[in-house]
């Protein structure tokens, strides 16, 4: 997201330079087209067009595929292909440009660093659950430190196979809301349902049926890594005869085989973040509460955390991940948007970028920081964000009036338009202008 606004970019692999630019000639450089497409099973889906030799990537979101090749109307046409002979059924595709996350993926596997994650050993059946069954449920939560309100009036459910993404800055509730969910907090008044159980929800049976990865403490750094996982194992009360073979995936899994007696605290922080998810995964959960997983995770490791999440979500985990990372949003089947302690916007990734109002304009500029400035200052600060070369703008008029208009005001000061276009609402756009309504309803403070 970040790297996206930047005017140039340097790709960094194994201490070297790779590739630098700005990031429209970044995307550029790879040859490839990105489609999003939409159907009915995203797992089968995933695992057939990825044995197709045409198609260069696939990765998997909370409710599309993202699929990369050289020829996107010929892409269209295998994946279509593919998946009816399959039987699933194609909902729209789209093609988009693609990501520098997609850009960056695609040379780091050039280079030869792709990893491929070990099959996680899974050693009990889940249990069938009726599709309507709850696994998380919160209504009307609420939580009070003080005189300070933590926690408004949340309600959140989450079904088995579900993942369910929290996505809010930082201090909007998410990390308290998960505390509460999973037993670790009190909450001040409302209803709470975990894996099953309405009354305590730090009773033994509960603990064994839930995985809990937090957003800081997860680990001991002054223990090794193998003594971390042994403890584990020991509280999740793992049977003794599987402890060795979980312990040896988690190595495997974070890339750190063969190093079980490093001490955790000379781990780099995206290292820890993958020895962190295995420890709370060992003893295959039915509900797993993930607080901001990929914190300093690179975007390959992030790839196999969130294919893993997949997985467990694919044999009926129920996940809750939060997150202020908007593509990683992307991954979830369904968000809540959290502002100030209040759950403002609920649904597929799909639904709250539709729900947004107006029209999203992407403007190229000789002078993006100057077109960017003469624009806020006639229209809603909000409105208008900078990526890098390019502008988005959100007008509420049609598309081509807006376009009209914009190309007016900046060609009256001077400043040469080079390209003016529709795109779709991103979640960073909705999620930008959710923060400014709550601004304007004073919600939260300007400096927040």
């Amino acid at each position: 997201d970040e790297a996206e606004r930047c005017h140039r970019v340097a790709l960094m692999h194994d201490g070297a330079l790779q590739q630098s630019g700005t990031p429209a000639e970044l995307r550029r450089s790879t040859g490839l087209q990105r489609l999003e497409v939409r159907a009915a099973d995203l797992s089968r889906a995933e695992t057939v067009l990825s044995a197709e030799s045409a198609i260069a990537d696939v990765q998997r979101f909370g409710d599309r595929l993202d699929v990369m090749a050289r020829d996107a109307a010929a892409a269209e046409g295998l994946t279509r292909a593919t998946l009816d002979a399959a039987g699933i059924a194609v909902g729209e595709i789209r093609a988009g440009a693609p990501t520098l996350e997609n850009t960056f993926v695609a040379l780091l596997r050039e280079l030869g660093g792709e990893l491929k994650s070990p099959a996680f050993p899974l050693r009990r059946k889940f249990r069938e659950r009726a599709p309507e069954a709850v696994a998380i449920g919160a209504r009307d939560l609420h939580k009070r430190f003080g005189k300070f309100h933590a926690v408004k009036g949340v309600n959140i459910e989450v079904k088995y196979g579900e993942i369910y993404g929290l996505l809010g800055a930082n201090g909007a509730g998410k990390t308290t809301t998960i505390k509460m969910l999973c037993g670790l907090l009190g909450a001040t008044s409302g209803a709470m349902e975990l894996a099953g159980e309405r009354g305590s929800l730090r009773s033994g049976f509960v603990r064994q049926r839930i995985g809990y990865m937090s957003q800081k403490f997860s680990l001991y750094d002054d223990l090794t890594i193998s003594e971390n996982l042994d403890f584990f194992a020991g509280v999740y009360q793992v049977p003794p005869e599987e402890r060795a073979e979980k312990r040896e995936w988690v190595l495997e899994f974070s890339g750190l085989a063969g190093r079980g007696e490093m001490l955790v605290g000379a781990l780099p922080g995206g290292w820890k973040q993958r020895v962190a998810f295995g420890a709370a995964i060992m003893h295959e959960p039915s509900v797993l509460f993930l607080d901001e997983p990929t914190s300093g995770v690179d975007p390959l490791a992030r790839r196999e955390f969130w294919k893993m999440i997949n997985r467990l979500a694919d044999r009926g985990v129920a996940v809750l991940v939060t997150t202020h990372y908007l593509e990683e949003a992307e991954q979830c089947n369904r968000l809540g948007l959290m502002v100030a302690g209040e759950l403002v916007a609920q649904g597929s990734p799909t639904e709250v970028k539709a729900a947004q109002r107006g029209r999203l304009i992407e403007m190229i500029t000789a002078e993006p920081q100057r077109a960017a400035n003469l624009l806020k200052a006639e229209m809603e600060g909000w409105r208008v964000s900078l990526f890098g070369d390019r502008l988005h703008v959100i007008v509420d008029e049609e598309a081509r009036a807006g376009i009209q208009r914009l190309r007016q005001r900046l060609s009256v000061a001077g400043v040469d338009v080079l390209g003016a276009y529709e795109e779709r609402i991103s979640l960073e756009d909705v999620f930008i202008a959710v923060v400014e309504q709550a601004r304007r309803e004073g919600k939260v403070a300007v400096e927040d």
